[in-house]
């Protein structure tokens, strides 16, 4: 079997409470992802998805366990050097999107790319048409719909050409009939750039789209082949 792109062992991570208690956030035994797989993890508001995410992209450390992404343990590397890791191998499409705002649609994509591989105005151009933005290049995100800022949030997630895609509830802003679009066409794309995608999600109609979904609450307790309907 080649190698996962993905791969958390013993991962645990507790924040300190108002009161001076560890308050556990992460408890994960066991998970991995393969390359070009797709996965739907799911969990209660506050289970600790979106920490479980920044653990993956390098952004929060854990305080104990490894995080392997892309061959590379972060454990073992610097801030800086995750931080370069992480531009070389994942993309992240933020729940709240992060654009710039006085840039363009076009400028934004082109600025995810400057940590990676360097500017490529014509990728970005190619990904904003490809998803339905082509006419749009030059608008900033105020004139945008959310709909649409969404899909310059995915274009520019996968500027770089990432091996990884990590969504944080990437269609919470979104109606259902909108949602279901734009969670098509980011896997679709995702799909079509050969990245491998993780969505964390409490959207029941996203999670039982995809064919294998995880409960991040019971990582901890089994392996995580206990996977599980949402």
């Amino acid at each position: 079997m080649s190698a996962p792109v993905l791969q958390l062992e013993d991962v645990t991570k507790a924040y300190v409470a108002p009161d001076g208690a560890a308050r556990p956030v992460l408890d994960v035994r066991s998970f991995r992802l393969e390359a070009g797989e797709q996965v739907a993890m799911f969990g209660a508001s506050g289970s600790g998805k979106t920490t479980f995410l920044h653990v993956v992209a390098g952004l929060v450390t854990p305080d104990a366990g490894r995080v392997v992404v892309c061959g590379g343990d972060l454990a073992g590397m610097s801030e800086a050097e995750r931080d370069r890791h992480r531009a070389a191998h994942v993309g992240y499409v933020f729940q709240t999107f992060e654009l710039l705002p006085a840039f363009s649609a076009l400028e934004n994509v082109v600025l995810g790319m400057a940590f990676g591989p360097g500017p490529d105005e014509a990728r970005a151009r190619h990904l904003l048409e490809r998803l339905g933005l082509g006419d749009r290049l030059d608008d900033r995100p105020r004139a945008l719909s959310i709909g649409q800022r969404q899909r310059v949030a995915v274009a520019r997630a996968l500027a770089a050409r990432p091996s990884l895609v990590l969504a944080d509830e990437p269609t919470g802003n979104l109606d259902p009939e909108r949602a279901a679009e734009a969670l098509g066409l980011l896997r679709e794309v995702c799909d079509e750039e050969g990245a491998s995608l993780l969505l964390v999600s409490h959207d029941r109609a996203a999670i039982e789209s995809f064919d294998r979904k995880v409960d991040l609450g019971a990582l901890g307790a089994v392996d995580a082949a206990a996977e599980g309907e949402a």
